[in-house]
């Protein structure tokens, strides 16, 4: 199924094109929709969409600026012109962007849908060019590219003074000089089953090339190095300047000069690891290091970046973090403690799943008896389970027996491992009741960004402006930041979670008032009475107008 995002300022257009396509029938779902590009830009970011159809002019941010954008922010996606105008210049401009095709109003939905398939075999197509195995062997690496590699890694290790790494760098045309700087790491989780390896280097050396003066070189197999610099005047082409959107909306910059680089390392990060898990079967983790604020400082960003990574692979971990991801000091659990129990991989899975991940830790740790169920062995099992939960609640200051449903006395236990149904059961029960446990009572991490934004959210989603750049200005982070945390840490994206609360609030309002539905729309914080309905229908099942007859 393929994502499609529609950016268009005249709502009986957006309409058309949104009603006229049966896209339950396709191979589509119409993901988001927006009036004009700076609205569009957050909900792109969080949204992620293969194919992008934007009106060519519009309010605020035209289609060719919102394009430069996107192409550099998450250059997957296939961009599809609409305009009213047959000129040459416009069409030129917009091929020179990489753009997929380029419409004549008015498009029929038939033309929509063959231009879509078209897109969409583009996109099958340079999926199997990337993973074909001929494809990969031409890309023989040169000695001077090893040689480069080999140099990078001893200066990320320190091993390469300072003054000497700059001077040396110029002889790799390495141009280390910037106010500031971010490493990252980017690991292959252990274990996990994928493609080919030499398709993610592509993959982020075509990422890399959007980004000026971004470094990055091959660790090892299954390990990448970035070094993201700040973006200065000098290091943002001349034809790049139209990225940076006029004064009025400098909170949403793609390239903001003179900026820290953690936005871009987070959208290089978002970009990288969402096109290699869509595309191949690994599982990325990345670990973002510490702020560098001089060249001196790179390799301890470097050493917290490789530090995080490491951490979180090596406990299958896929995820973007930083530093928030490292226990503290005596939050661990010591296993010497109990030589006989060997808890630390199921501690260190409990202590970070959410509630969806309950039926994957199961299967995992009670492999062992599947074909053949032994009391025994599941009574060591639930032992070993039953000590890390222990941990866990007690160090929040819990009591184990106080929060599970059910009684873990010797006797209750030998009975629970008597049929393999009951001992699933209460181990789904057992964990769910520490994740619970864990998540109310945890400030750990991300958990006050979380709340301040939710907060935020809670507060504002009335408003048309709200997004996810007001949002991550509230709370103080990037918005590439806080779209990945915020998705990480909740189990969905800025967007959903916004349109949920919209749409509970609009129930609310259907059942004990007599508002329209258009009023409805405005109240909640939708511009566009007719894209409420859609939206509405989309995740409630009925219309808005149906809604209200279901509940009276």
């Amino acid at each position: 199924m393929y994502k499609v995002f529609l950016v268009e300022d005249e709502i009986i257009v957006r309409e058309g094109i949104r009603n006229s396509i049966p896209w339950e029938k396709t191979n589509y779902t119409l993901a988001g929709e927006a009036p004009d590009g700076e609205m569009a830009l957050a909900m792109i970011q969080d949204i992620k969409p293969d194919i992008l159809i934007t009106d060519i002019r519009m309010p605020f941010i035209d289609g060719l600026s919102l394009s430069r954008i996107v192409k550099k922010t998450q250059p997957w996606i296939k961009i599809v012109i609409l305009s009213g105008h047959d000129e040459f210049e416009y069409a030129r401009e917009a091929l020179s962007l990489g753009v997929e095709e380029y419409l004549l109003k008015p498009v029929s939905s038939q033309d929509m849908l063959k231009t879509l398939d078209k897109i969409a075999g583009r996109i099958d197509e340079e999926k199997e060019k990337l993973l074909s195995i001929e494809n990969l062997k031409a890309q023989v690496r040169s000695s001077s590219d090893i040689l480069r590699d080999k140099w990078l890694s001893d200066f990320m290790n320190g091993r390469i003074p300072a003054a000497k790494a700059i001077e040396q760098g110029r002889e790799f045309n390495l141009d280390l000089l910037s106010r500031s700087y971010i490493a990252a790491v980017i690991m292959i989780v252990p274990g996990e089953k994928g493609e080919q390896l030499e398709p993610l280097k592509k993959m982020l050396q075509t990422i890399m090339e959007q980004y000026a003066g971004s470094i990055w070189f091959t660790e090892h197999e299954k390990c990448f190095v970035l070094l993201v610099k700040e973006v200065s005047a000098e290091s943002v082409p001349e034809k790049a300047s139209s990225l940076v959107p006029s004064a009025e909306f400098d909170h949403s910059r793609v390239i903001e000069r003179g900026s820290p680089p953690e936005d871009s390392v987070y959208a290089i990060a978002q970009a990288f690891k969402y096109e290699a898990e869509r595309n191949t079967g690994w599982k990325i983790m990345v670990g973002i290091g510490s702020l560098a604020e001089r060249i001196g400082e790179v390799p301890k960003s470097y050493q917290t970046a490789l530090k995080i990574a490491e951490y979180g692979a090596s406990h299958g971990l896929a995820q973007i973090a930083d530093s928030r991801l490292l226990p503290v000091e005596g939050e661990m659990f010591d296993p010497s403690e109990f030589p006989d129990i060997n808890i630390d991989l199921f501690l260190t899975r409990l202590r970070y799943a959410a509630k969806k991940d309950i039926d994957a830790i199961i299967k995992q740790y009670t492999k062992t008896l599947e074909n053949n169920f032994d009391e025994m062995s599941a009574y060591f099992i639930f032992g070993e389970v039953i000590m890390a939960a222990a941990k866990i609640v007690e160090d929040l200051g819990g009591n184990l027996k106080e929060i599970v449903p059910f009684s873990l006395e010797k006797a209750m236990i030998r009975s629970l491992v008597a049929s393999r149904d009951v001992f699933i059961d209460r181990l789904r029960l057992l964990i769910a009741a520490v994740i619970e446990y864990r998540d109310s009572n945890t400030e750990g991490r991300y958990r006050s960004v979380i709340v301040k934004a939710r907060e935020y959210i809670n507060g504002n989603f009335t408003s048309g402006d709200i997004s996810l750049y007001s949002t991550a200005a509230y709370v103080g982070i990037s918005p590439n930041h806080l779209s990945t945390v915020f998705a990480q840490e909740t189990g969905e994206n800025f967007i959903d979670y916004l349109t949920r609360i919209r749409l509970e609030k609009a129930k609310q309002l259907l059942q004990s008032t007599a508002m329209k539905s258009a009023d409805i729309a405005f109240e909640i914080g939708f511009n566009d009475p007719h894209y409420f309905s859609h939206i509405f229908k989309k995740n409630v099942g009925v219309s808005p107008r149906e809604y209200r007859l279901s509940q009276s």
